[in-house]
């Protein structure tokens, strides 16, 4: 290494702490241990339903950066720090939403952010023909970051700081030049705490350092296209995208910086509650969330969640805008959902309350569903609703 290029590797991370990125780091191009845990992860199915990420190219890259970017000789990291507060008024009102999606959308926000970086990086390497990413190639993101220095790898399976927790998200440039690597860190520091795997309400946490996406909360609200398993409904609370309940026990996010990005600040949404967001239509969905995360779920998907989130507070004061989407919602995937939380408000509700009848008597309805699944969800909850009658 020569004292001009790691001039230019110290030039290059000051510069990207300049930008607004909460750390960044250097690794060389060399063979991942973490492409072996990654395909014994897929091994196991645990990535469910996103297929993509079995895919042969997809895994090929994965298994090689060079299959990307064939000259690549470095991968600079970065860690962009999102919010970190908890907001329980929020939460109370609209439902629980992961901390990095309260805001705008993250990609958006790196895109800039790299590019701004990319232009600095060609500056001081004249020639040099970067890449960037920001969560969008198949990349082994934590891979290179923990490579890079960043941190270590945690019993959660997201990548942990001493200095900044775990509230960021990663963006990657591929260098196609050699720069000065920083030195991974020498061991992991989580040590014999187990606060995520025992916090997770899912159990999605199955071992140490492996999750099951099919169990995750952040899978279920956001990947999952389908029905939410019934088995796992009632232990998803009241999230309606993503989750963050491993990050909010680990200790090490007592040192998670505020986020510096104003376009990553919680957006108030004023005027909305769980309840009316039953009301969205196409529309107003995607215009609601314009620039948000969230716009990722589609909207029948987002409604199934807020079901899911209304049915386990035991909602009795959405029972009319429950049965108005269990009576009109053209989608079946929301009926069906509507019905599940019906019968859980039963089951948290007096026996004499007056809006037991009017619930009934659309499920009672819904027993002509052309949809099979509705009329199965109907059927599950009529039948809470009996027993809660007896």
């Amino acid at each position: 290494m020569t004292a001009e290029t790691t001039t230019v590797s110290e030039q290059l991370k000051a510069r990207a702490l300049e930008l607004g990125f909460s750390a960044a780091g250097i690794a060389r191009v060399e063979p991942l241990e973490a492409r072996k845990h990654y395909e014994a992860w897929l091994a196991a199915g645990y990535h469910g339903g996103m297929g993509w990420l079995a895919n042969e190219k997809h895994r090929a890259r994965r298994a090689d950066i060079r299959r990307i970017h064939p000259m690549i000789e470095s991968v600079v990291s970065v860690a962009l720090s999102h919010e970190p507060h908890a907001a329980p008024e929020r939460d109370a009102r609209l439902g629980r939403i992961a901390r990095y999606a309260r805001g705008g959308d993250y990609h958006r926000v790196m895109r800039d952010l790299l590019r701004a970086f990319e232009a600095t990086l060609c500056e001081l390497l004249p020639g040099a023909r970067p890449l960037w990413y920001a969560d969008t190639g198949a990349i082994l993101e934590r891979g290179w970051a923990e490579r890079a220095g960043l941190g270590w790898i945690g019993k959660h399976s997201g990548l942990l700081s001493s200095a900044i927790g775990s509230w960021f998200v990663l963006g990657e440039v591929l260098v196609d030049r050699v720069l000065d690597p920083d030195s991974p860190l020498a061991r992991e520091h989580c040590g014999t705490c187990r606060r995520c795997i025992d916090a997770c309400p899912t159990q999605a946490i199955v071992a140490p350092y492996q999750v099951d996406a099919r169990r995750c909360i952040s899978y279920l609200t956001i990947e999952l296209r389908g029905p939410i398993p019934r088995e796992l409904r009632a232990l998803m609370g009241d999230w309606i995208f993503g989750c963050d309940i491993c990050q909010d026990v680990c200790p090490w996010n007592r040192f998670a910086p505020p986020a510096r990005e104003a376009r990553l600040h919680a957006r108030a949404l004023a005027g909305w509650t769980l309840a009316r967001f039953l009301h969205l239509d196409e529309v107003t969905f995607f215009e609601l969330f314009a620039g948000s995360p969230i716009r990722r779920t589609g909207r029948a998907a987002f409604l199934r969640n807020v079901c899911v989130a209304l049915g386990n507070r035991g909602a009795a004061g959405a029972v009319a805008d429950l049965t108005h989407i269990l009576t009109h919602e053209r989608e079946a995937l929301v009926r069906g959902h509507a019905a599940w939380a019906l019968g859980e408000i039963a089951r948290r509700t007096p026996a004499n309350d007056a809006r037991h009848g009017v619930a009934l008597a659309a499920l009672e309805r819904a027993h002509d569903d052309a949809d099979s699944f509705v009329r199965d969800e109907a059927n599950v909850a009529r039948s809470a609703f009996h027993e809660m009658l007896r």
